[in-house]
C-alpha cells in the first residue's frame, strides 16, 4: 500500500490529485516550500509550476513544464476569398475575349 496521502496514476506514475481544490493547496504548499528553501539559501526540489487534467485516470497533475504558448496564426490564412460579382464578371469578359488576367499591358 502507498504511504502517499493521494494515489498514483497508473499511466504516468504521478501524484493523482481528485479535485482542483486539492491541486490549489499542493500549489501553495510548493510555492511555500520554494520561498522557505530560498529563505534559507538552500536548494528546493520543488519545481512545479502549473495542474493539467490526466487523460488516462481523470485525475490532476502537477507539472514543471511550463505551457504552451498560443499561436496566433494571421487571418489571412483563415479568410477565403471568395470574388465578387464584379470580378467574376471581368473574368468572363476575359475569357471570352481571349484576354489574360494578371498580366501588364
Amino acid at each position: 500500500m502507498s504511504h502517499h496521502r493521494y494515489p498514483i496514476c497508473p499511466a504516468s506514475g504521478k501524484v493523482r490529485y481528485g479535485e482542483r481544490k486539492d491541486i490549489k493547496l499542493a500549489m501553495r504548499q510548493a510555492d511555500w516550500d520554494r520561498s522557505r528553501a530560498a529563505l534559507n539559501e538552500v536548494a528546493c526540489s520543488r519545481r512545479e509550476i502549473r495542474s493539467y487534467e490526466c487523460p488516462d485516470c481523470s485525475g490532476w497533475h502537477l507539472t514543471s513544464k511550463p505551457s504552451r504558448p498560443i499561436r496566433l496564426v494571421p487571418a489571412l490564412k483563415f479568410a477565403v476569398r471568395m470574388p465578387g460579382p464584379a470580378a467574376q464578371s471581368i473574368r468572363r469578359m476575359a475569357a471570352g475575349s481571349a484576354l489574360r488576367t494578371g498580366t501588364a499591358a
